[in-house]
């Protein structure tokens, strides 16, 4: 049954939200390896006092930086625009206001703003890092669910920092993630899976096959499973099993959606088994939150975490900007999503 509007604006909001909640946790935890992180027992509880020599508590990374200006960029169109989304990034730097971004994107903001059209600054083909994941919160928020689409306005959005294809699949299967959340209907694992596996598909079939197989993953003990999904799609000779999750695409997003059907019903229960692997966790976390708060909404997140967060008012703004575009962009949608509340 489709969700009232009340609670799919909160489930926009609990999306955003999510994703700097788990950014935010781990940011701090950025790069330390495994070991590093065993005895840390109150992972996903609060954030750290003073992350990373000096930012403020609740400090989110660029990657939430990233989400937001996207989502602005959409949210002022009303529509996903490939030359509005590179003016929205260029800000970032013209402003100095990005922080520790990885440097493929600070090469592709330096080639928008050196004039470079945006469908050609983006970092080569091979290039997967993970920083072009945040991109799926905006897909997945505003986007229509059919694969074509998904496809199209993730790789518009993505192919500004990133031209590998593969980066565009995984924003795609996020996105499609988040939609699954936002729809209110319950999926086996299996099922949800093959959805997100066919918002890959038309730009990265192998990414499709990882994301069908996925539920192979809980079929292992936690730990067994999450050793080998930081494997996957990783060349051998840049896999460092003691660094913990790797900076790609693949294996980031593997594992936050891992995480969040482990625990569905635990936000915070998902968010410290991923911040656990140590290596990329903020971007990984912010995925695993944003898939979470779209299906579970604001109330299940930890109100410590909701207060917290950096810019708390804002992130909440930015969510109600994309919701009031998406319902002005679908007139069917509002119709169907009222019809519910009677």
């Amino acid at each position: 049954m489709p969700l009232r509007l009340v609670e799919l604006q909160d489930r926009f909001r609990a999306a955003v939200l999510g994703f700097a909640v788990g950014d935010a946790l781990g940011f701090p935890l950025r790069g330390l390896p495994p070991p590093a992180l065993v005895h840390q027992r109150a992972l996903g509880e609060d954030f750290a006092s003073r992350p990373r020599g000096g930012f403020p508590k609740g400090q989110f990374s660029d990657d939430t930086q990233m989400m937001l200006a996207m989502a602005d960029a959409v949210a002022r169109e009303q529509k996903v625009d490939g030359r509005t989304a590179a003016q929205h990034l260029m800000w970032l730097w013209q402003e100095g206001t990005i922080l520790q971004p990885p440097p493929a994107a600070t090469q592709a903001a330096e080639a928008l703003l050196g004039g470079t059209p945006w469908m050609s600054a983006g970092a080569p083909m091979g290039v997967c890092d993970a920083s072009s994941l945040s991109r799926g919160v905006v897909v997945g928020l505003f986007s229509e669910a059919s694969p074509p689409r998904l496809a199209h306005d993730a790789q518009v959005l993505t192919v500004v920092t990133h031209k590998e294809p593969l980066c565009a699949a995984a924003v795609a299967a996020f996105g499609r993630a988040i939609q699954l959340g936002l729809a209110g209907e319950p999926l086996s694992v299996q099922a949800w899976c093959d959805q997100v596996s066919q918002a890959a598909a038309p730009h990265s079939p192998a990414l499709a096959d990882e994301l069908y197989y996925l539920p192979r993953a809980f079929t292992w003990a936690p730990e067994r499973a999450l050793a080998a999904l930081r494997r996957v799609g990783v060349p051998a000779s840049q896999f460092d099993f003691e660094a913990g999750l790797p900076a790609h695409v693949t294996p980031v997003l593997l594992t936050a959606l891992y995480a969040a059907l482990k625990c569905p019903l635990d936000f915070r229960g998902a968010l410290a088994l991923v911040l656990k692997c140590g290596g990329e966790v903020d971007v990984a976390a912010g995925v695993a939150g944003a898939v979470l708060g779209a299906q579970l909404g604001t109330d299940a997140m930890p109100a410590r975490l909701k207060k917290n967060v950096m810019y708390a008012e804002h992130l909440v703004e930015a969510a109600d900007a994309l919701f009031d575009a998406k319902l002005a962009k679908s007139p069917a949608y509002v119709t169907a999503q009222a019809q519910a509340r009677r």
